[in-house]
């Protein structure tokens, strides 16, 4: 067993190592080709407030964006080994999610201080640092009340400190507010972390304008870079399928199975291998560009982001059969409508949270899933002023809640109608053999 699991780590080092070599050539070839100032792009990058929507292509231009997003992924891969955390699904729906939040919101340094206080809970609460580990990952979705503090709302000598400090306690309360949390939904919102985010954000906002601390929203998106970033991704999403294809033996064997999986607390790297898990990733990766081109929106920080968390969750929880739905309730929902393109598009794809619901209760739910959230996602960022970059998996999971009584008095009442058909229909088949008895005594009477 232990050489099993040695030979699945080496398989899971190779291709995350192929992964990120694309990714570099494309970043070095681009940055030439360009002649950018990564530096200084990295400086805005990190001194920007970060508030939603800040796109990082816009503050600091594609090289300091791929940087920023390098230097958080090698920071986590790196505590991934030191800490020898076992790579499942949720551990690469982690690094897919905060790599793609490197293009908008989280940066090198807004990112660190929550690391800081999961440590400090760790030795409070007296356990090992690597249970929590994921959890404050995706902890990092606040990153931007750091950066707001540090450099638009507390302009004092000690900003920083105060930032910090944020940071830290964020860090450390966030681990029990998370399991609190996760019972509201029943794990119908695969963002667990942004439903907690919001309900943390929306206090800690409302403290900060208690004290007359102005949060102002942005909406900085870029336009330019939608070519060279569907080509990267293009690449990456095929080097997946290669690569899972090889580790499964060279063949598709088992994918039906993966998609018959509600994808309710689903680790598909558990329950299918990684071989399966990486072909599903890749094809969730052209099922997410395939929808945006369907809705003729291009490639910007935010939407890449909400790409890189629908392949990262394609190995914990979502694929085409379960998502689909969601994206076309959300499509709907803006269809006729004054909503943009931008908020139906990066609704939808963040939106794909949901897709246990589909998963389980059917692709109607699903859709009406879909539809609920995009009226909810638009209103509920002004609870935390757009400091929770998970502003969709606050939504889906208000959604989620909002609608589990609803599926479950429905799935219920299906359950006993069809238990009163089968009643019904065996009494029927009694009743049939005690006349068919009947009229074989008879004829035999007759004879």
């Amino acid at each position: 067993m232990d050489n099993f699991k040695q030979n699945r780590i080496k398989k899971i080092e190779l291709a995350s190592g192929i992964l990120i070599g694309i990714i570099i050539i494309g970043f070095i070839a681009y940055v030439i080709y360009q002649r950018e100032n990564v530096i200084a792009g990295m400086l805005r990058i990190i001194t920007s407030p970060a508030v939603l929507i800040t796109d990082f292509l816009v503050i600091g231009g594609i090289g300091a964006v791929f940087l920023n997003a390098f230097l958080i992924l090698i920071f986590n891969l790196t505590l991934t080994k030191l800490l020898k955390v076992e790579i499942n699904g949720l551990v690469i729906a982690c690094f897919f999610t905060v790599f793609g939040f490197s293009f908008f919101g989280k940066n090198i340094l807004n990112v660190l201080p929550f690391y800081l206080g999961g440590i400090l809970y760790s030795v409070f609460e007296h356990i090992d640092f690597k249970e929590i580990f994921i959890t404050i990952c995706f902890t990092t979705a606040l990153a931007p009340f750091v950066s707001e503090v540090a450099f638009r709302v507390d302009t004092t000598d000690t900003s920083y400190i105060n930032a910090i400090a944020l940071g830290i306690i964020i860090g450390f309360i966030v681990t029990p507010l998370a399991k609190k949390m996760a019972n509201f939904h029943e794990g119908f919102n695969l963002y667990n972390l942004g439903f907690t985010g919001g309900i943390l954000g929306a206090v800690i906002t409302s403290i900060l304008k208690l004290y007359h601390f102005q949060i102002i929203p942005t909406r900085i998106i870029s336009t330019e870079f939608d070519l060279a970033l569907k080509i990267l991704c293009t690449a990456v999403f095929i080097a997946l399928i290669i690569i899972g294809f090889i580790i499964n033996d060279s063949s598709f064997k088992g994918y039906r199975n993966l998609l018959k999986d509600t994808g309710l607390k689903a680790d598909y790297v558990l329950k299918y291998g990684y071989g399966l898990t990486f072909i599903n990733m890749g094809i969730m990766g052209f099922v997410a560009i395939g929808f945006l081109m369907l809705i003729g929106e291009k490639l910007n920080g935010p939407l890449l982001a909400g790409v890189l968390a629908v392949v990262g969750f394609s190995a914990y929880g979502k694929h085409f059969k379960n998502t689909i739905p969601i994206l076309v309730g959300v499509w709907f929902a803006g269809w006729g409508t004054s909503t943009n393109g931008f908020t139906t598009a990066l609704s939808a794809l963040f939106g794909t949270s949901l897709a246990p619901v589909a998963g389980v209760y059917g692709t109607v739910w699903g859709i009406i899933a879909g539809w609920l959230h995009l009226a909810v996602v638009q209103s509920i960022g002004t609870v935390h002023g757009g400091l929770n970059l998970y502003n969709n998996g606050f939504s889906a999971g208000i959604v989620a809640g909002f609608l589990l009584p609803f599926m479950n008095i429905t799935r219920t009442y299906k359950a006993t109608q069809r238990m009163k058909y089968l009643k019904r229909k065996k009494q029927l088949y009694k009743a049939i053999s005690e006349e068919r008895k009947k009229w074989a005594d008879e004829d035999e009477d007759d004879i």
